[in-house]
């Protein structure tokens, strides 16, 4: 029983240290965040539909910005419509995006990311491949 409480603890240690990445913060905030050499770092805030959307959306940004870099034409719009009505609220959100493709292939990968709580921002760090 030991042995595989043993066991379970490495494993569990290893996996932590595999997901810590190695990149240098200053202020709190990964380097990255200003400095992105040659990838881009895209953003979202607060989402509607939770955190894992804001991911979501922070990503898609983020491929549209590499796709822009690599000649493909994007143009994209969000509408928020905020109402609020004795006490109640609602929140809907429609985003338009049009993208002018000319066999272009653009393959992206998020190197980090990184959750400001104070902020409520989502940020990700890209990479064309």
């Amino acid at each position: 029983m030991r042995l595989i409480a043993m066991a379970t603890s490495v494993v569990a240690g290893s996996m932590f240290l595999i997901s810590c990445t190695t990149t240098s913060v200053k202020h709190g905030q990964p380097e990255w965040l200003m400095n992105p050499g040659n990838g881009v770092v895209a953003s979202c805030g607060f989402h509607i539909k939770g955190h894992y959307a804001q991911q979501e959306c922070a990503i898609q940004r983020g491929r549209e910005r590499l796709a822009a870099r690599e000649g493909v034409e994007v143009s994209s719009i969000s509408y928020l419509n905020t109402k609020v009505r004795n006490e109640n609220a609602s929140v809907s959100m429609d985003k338009e995006t049009l993208e002018k493709v000319n066999k272009v292939t653009v393959k992206a990968r998020v190197k980090d990311r990184y959750y400001d709580a104070q902020r409520d921002e989502y940020y990700v760090w890209m990479f064309a491949e």
